[in-house]
């Protein structure tokens, strides 16, 4: 794979993961917190006592739902994820900035881009956001990063796989 090939086009080519397999991994391992991507998910005390981020089995439970989806598909959710909650908040400081009534922003969310999840969410959700965008974002976003560590997690081992069965394994990572 050349290096030059834009990441995600690099990692679209690599052999699909699937979530199940990824699940597996995380739960097989002894120690996440010697695991370089998942270690900022767990918290070791002075006692040496451990404890997960609860986001992880929440989104562990969440990819288990698409046992057939993949690492990839994961990894794009997340992305677009963090993606429309950062649009947003763009979105929204600039039509506050303009002085839009606070009635009218939902409205006029939903007219400016249907991704950016108002037109395809239930007006109850939509209402929830509107009374406080920023934390209901914000918690978006650390799920999507979750996500996201955890899609780039399993993805990297299929990629060690077939670097490690490939003959000679000098291919470059």
């Amino acid at each position: 794979m050349p290096s030059d090939v834009p990441l995600l086009e690099r990692l679209a080519q690599l052999p699909p993961v699937a979530v199940s397999q990824l699940v597996e991994l995380v739960e097989a391992m002894a120690r996440p917190e010697n695991d370089p991507l998942l270690r900022p998910l767990v918290v070791v005390d002075e006692e040496g006592e451990r404890a997960v981020n609860p986001l992880l089995p929440a989104v562990l439970e969440h990819l288990e739902q698409r046992p057939d989806a993949t690492c990839y598909q994961a990894l794009l959710e997340a992305l677009t994820g963090i993606w429309n909650a950062a649009v947003r908040a763009g979105v929204v400081s600039r039509l506050r900035a303009q002085g839009l009534p606070h009635d009218d922003l939902l409205l006029r969310l939903q007219a400016l881009s249907p991704t950016l999840g108002f037109a395809a969410e239930n007006a109850e959700w939509a209402r929830e956001w509107l009374a406080d965008p920023a934390t209901q974002d914000t918690l978006l976003v650390q799920h999507c990063v979750v996500r996201l560590l955890l899609a780039i997690r399993g993805m990297a081992e299929g990629r060690a796989e077939e670097l490690t069965t490939a003959a000679g394994g000098s291919q470059s990572g």
